[in-house]
């Protein structure tokens, strides 16, 4: 017809586009669920059983792991062990060198006091403490000044509490360190009870002496520079028990120093033994 054939035709491109478009709209809301969900593929949950082999080679991978780090923090403890009693041992060295200067000190204190004491006993015991007075004055301080030895035993005790001691393996070393304290505490034990008994004993003497000077009360200056002597005053006549008394007060002096020169120079010997064993454990 002459109407058809003047209408104007469509692009054949836009007619397979319109084509497409209506052919998508005509797909159901329950289709394209199904196609976004065919997108989406869940794993397979159900693994293959493995085999004993596999399961026991896992199992000895994790022992061996667990064991290996077991041994080398067992090595690591050991060295840091080893290295904290070396520094122990150092430390008491030093101690011990320091102890061996204080037992010769000491042993010379004792010397002196023996010979001092000795001398004020022998004026009492002679009468002649007011024709002597001068040499009293003179003496006298020394004579009834206590000595104890200081001692330190700190390096030692530290071990002891670190628990160090069990990571020396020379069992002879350890039993002469054990048996060196019980040495120094038998003296400190020893000069304690001795020192106690003496003060407790001369509360009697101050009555038969005068002791109103004894200590300066010049505060300028120190004793220790510039040692003081004392203004005794003249003895009234002493009877033949308290003579006794005084000699036997001076003499509990040396007694007292007697004993502590003879455990000094065990000490002493102790002592050296000992150094020359930690100097021995030192150098492995």
């Amino acid at each position: 017809m002459p109407e058809e054939q003047d209408m104007p035709k469509q692009p054949l491109n836009e007619e397979l586009t319109a084509n497409a478009i209506v052919q998508d709209s005509t797909i159901s809301p329950s289709e394209t669920k199904t196609l976004d969900m065919e997108v989406h593929h869940h794993p397979d949950l159900h693994h293959k059983k493995k085999k004993f082999k596999e399961y026991f080679l896992e199992f000895l991978m994790i022992f061996l792991a667990v064991t290996m780090g077991f041994f080398a923090e067992n090595i690591r403890e050991h060295f840091t062990d080893k290295n904290n009693t070396k520094e122990y041992l150092e430390t008491y060295r030093d101690e011990l060198i320091q102890q061996q200067a204080l037992l010769t000190q000491y042993k010379k204190i004792y010397q002196r006091k023996i010979v001092v004491c000795d001398s004020v006993k022998n004026i009492f015991f002679n009468g002649e403490e007011n024709t002597k007075l001068n040499v009293l004055e003179r003496l006298n301080i020394f004579a009834i000044t206590l000595v104890e030895i200081p001692f330190s035993t700190s390096s030692y005790d530290q071990m002891v509490n670190a628990g160090a001691l069990r990571y020396i393996n020379n069992i002879a070393l350890r039993d002469s360190m054990a048996y060196y304290k019980g040495q120094i505490e038998t003296v400190k034990n020893y000069n304690t009870r001795v020192l106690s008994a003496i003060l407790g004993y001369q509360t009697e003497i101050v009555k038969l002496m005068d002791y109103h000077d004894m200590i300066t009360t010049d505060t300028s200056q120190s004793y220790d520079v510039v040692p003081h002597i004392p203004v005794i005053k003249p003895f009234a006549s002493l009877s033949a028990e308290q003579r006794n008394s005084l000699v036997a007060f001076y003499e509990a002096y040396i007694v007292q120093a007697q004993a502590d020169l003879r455990r000094i120079r065990m000490l002493h010997i102790t002592n050296q033994n000992l150094l020359n064993m930690v100097n021995e454990q030192s150098e492995k």
